[in-house]
């Protein structure tokens, strides 16, 4: 699957004139395997090889489509929409009644989610870079270890649903550092952090936004000379903080939904693998 995943998104990039891009194989390795025992893995076989494949990480009434590639000259022949009619399928049966995506420009890809009933709804604006001056982190404010409870009470507010699991897979085999920010001693966001890049993240009110984001962006830029970070379009506070700290927007991808949930309002996804 992880093969499907390099040799598809690279084709993909080269089509676009997007520049090539590194994906670590033993991160991939260990996120695809995380998803398939959490989730719901479908691939299209062809001589004994894998061509096509579909995942989707099921989170209670979540699923959320982590992966729908096939390999180079095989998109458009009828190959890719059984496997995700499959796994939406799969969803369904294990309860999902929202269905979302991080769609990237392919066309035909997003044609197809479309054809589901995954519609558009905000971009999903990526940013990286070397921050400037960050704004003074207020004295109320402050990092701590974070408490895989306190995490799930976030999500549960922005996201809709508890994933504790997911909690486990970051700060476990991915190794990512995780953080809950206190003001005067109240939890009111957290953070993760892992190799520069900022995320997943939550806070329980927009005017927590700065005080998290500048803790966050400060601790990863502390240890790593290249800040990332993923913002929803409709997370007006994120966005304007990445731009004010001089990071650059490099990508637009889109966000597709069946329905409304939570409030990405206040939330940064982790990345395209389990939003």
């Amino acid at each position: 699957m992880v093969e499907v995943f390099l040799e598809s998104v690279h084709d993909m990039r080269s089509r676009h004139g997007a520049p090539p891009a590194t994906y670590p194989r033993d991160a991939m390795r260990l996120a695809y395997e995380h998803i398939r025992v959490t989730g719901v893995f479908r691939v299209a076989e062809s001589e004994g090889r894998v061509v096509a494949i579909a995942g989707a990480a099921i989170r209670h009434h979540l699923w959320f489509l982590s992966s729908f590639w096939a390999r180079p000259g095989l998109q458009g022949r009828g190959i890719g929409m059984p496997l995700l009619r499959q796994t939406w399928e799969a969803g369904e049966k294990a309860g999902a009644t929202v269905f979302f995506t991080w769609a990237s420009p392919d066309l035909v890809a997003l044609a197809s989610y479309m054809k589901l009933g995954m519609l558009p709804v905000h971009g999903i604006l990526v940013f990286e870079g070397a921050p400037g001056r960050l704004p003074p982190v207020p004295a109320s404010y402050s990092a701590v270890p974070l408490e895989e409870r306190k995490a799930g009470e976030l999500d549960l507010a922005a996201r809709g649903t508890r994933r504790e699991v997911d909690h486990r897979f970051w700060s476990g085999p991915a190794g990512l550092v995780g953080r809950q920010v206190l003001r005067a001693g109240t939890v009111v966001g957290y953070y993760y952090l892992g190799e520069g890049n900022v995320g997943p993240a939550a806070w329980t009110d927009p005017d927590h936004a700065e005080a998290v984001m500048t803790l966050a962006i400060g601790e990863a830029a502390a240890t790593s000379s290249r800040v990332g970070l993923a913002a929803p379009g409709i997370n007006h506070p994120a966005v304007r903080f990445a731009l004010a700290s001089g990071l650059r927007l490099i990508t637009v991808n889109q966000f597709l939904t069946s329905t409304s949930f939570g409030d990405m309002g206040r939330y940064l996804p982790s990345g395209p693998l389990l939003y």
